[in-house]
Order: structure tokens, then sequence, then C-alpha cells
């Protein structure tokens, strides 16, 4: 997993700056969309909600973007990486 040009550097950076804010833009509409905002729900139940449906989002979201910057090999040994993290393992 490492990056072997300047050319693919730049490509990298631009699918996490993609994923990073279409991640917010689908969590924030999804949210909209189910009706699920700070009012209905405790503070404390919809800020951890967010993040962690954001977090999800955007990883399923990484690979998506990747695919048409030819880079889904380089995020797809990311993806493995960070959820083995979390403990699962991926071949």
């Amino acid at each position: 997993m490492k990056i072997e040009s300047f050319f693919q550097f730049v490509l990298v950076m631009i699918v996490f700056a993609i994923t990073g804010s279409l991640s917010l833009i689908v969590t924030v509409s999804l949210f909209e969309a189910l009706n699920l905002n700070v009012d209905s729900f405790s503070p404390l139940v919809f800020w951890p909600l967010r993040i962690i449906f954001i977090f999800f989002v955007y990883q399923v979201l990484l690979l998506i973007i990747a695919i048409p910057f030819g880079q889904f090999r380089y995020f797809w040994q990311f993806e493995k990486k960070i959820l083995s993290r979390f403990g699962l393992k991926l071949n």
C-alpha cells in the first residue's frame, strides 16, 4: 500500500476530499429524509448515532469514489487496514 508517484498522490488526495464532503452530504440528507434531528432525540443519542453513521457511509463511499479514479486497489488495502483495527479481518 504505497503511493508510487506524485500523480497517484494527487488522485488519492482527490478521492479523500470528495469522499469526506460527500459522506457528510449523504448523512445529513438521509437524516433529514428520516426526520432525525437533534430536536427529536437527546443530543447524547443523536450525535453518537450521526458520527457512527458518517463513519460507515465514509467507508463505503471511499471505495465507490476510488473506482473512477483508478485507485480501488489502494483504497481496498486501506479499508482492510482500518477495519482490522476494529477486529474485522478481510482477505
